[in-house]
């Protein structure tokens, strides 16, 4: 009886130490479960948002192509108001005929106002402004008409200020006017079609030649 009871005994001492090692072997590392944080520190090594996407930083920098230079630059057109803004007319006077412009002086400011001997009266009307630039002895010649029945001004000057030297002046009573001048140096002259009085403008045509 007492042998019988040993070999019981034993068998379940095996029994109980088997299930001791076995546990302890679950508590290992290859029971498929990781330690709290282990997973997270290789992902965030790993993670693909490090990198970022070929070009971006590029594209962000970078201004667009001719940004600053179209913030510059006058709008093509502007009207010749200002002596700044005097249309440049020399190419086309220098064809056969010259070059026929059109404008309006109306809403125009009075830039220019040379002496009332040019023409016989105080040009403080607004005026349209225009440029030709030319060698010692060309000969210009421009005439102006009014489009409507207002009576027009014409002027050559130079320099474009408020108060230039007059070359020569034309204000008759009504119909075209007519200037003529040969330079005597290489310059620039302008071309002032103007009023003889602040409530006198409107539409015309501008002939200018260059011979």
């Amino acid at each position: 009886m007492q042998a019988r009871i040993v070999a019981v005994s034993l068998v379940s001492l095996v029994a109980v130490v088997s299930c001791a090692q076995g546990t302890s072997g679950g508590d290992g590392d290859d029971d498929g479960v990781d330690a709290p944080g282990a997973d997270a520190k290789v992902d965030l090594v790993d993670a693909p948002a490090v990198d970022a996407p070929p070009g971006a930083i590029d594209a962000a920098v970078d201004a667009p192509p001719a940004a600053i230079d179209g913030g510059i630059d006058a709008p093509p057109g502007a009207a010749p108001d200002t002596c700044a803004q005097a249309l440049d007319v020399t190419a086309g006077a220098m064809q056969a005929g010259g070059i026929t412009v059109t404008g309006d002086t109306t809403g125009y400011a009075d830039d220019v106002r040379p002496a009332s001997s040019c023409t016989g009266f105080l040009p403080d009307g607004p005026d349209a402004i225009y440029s030709v630039t030319v060698n010692a002895g060309v000969t210009i010649t421009a005439v102006a008409t009014p489009t409507t029945g207002w009576d027009i001004s014409l002027e050559l000057v130079q320099p474009c200020t408020a108060t230039p030297t007059c070359l020569d002046g034309s204000d008759a009573i009504s119909g075209p006017e007519t200037v003529t001048y040969t330079t005597t140096a290489q310059g620039t002259y302008f071309i002032v079609v103007d009023g003889y009085n602040p409530g006198i403008a409107g539409p015309f045509s501008l002939n200018v030649r260059l011979q």
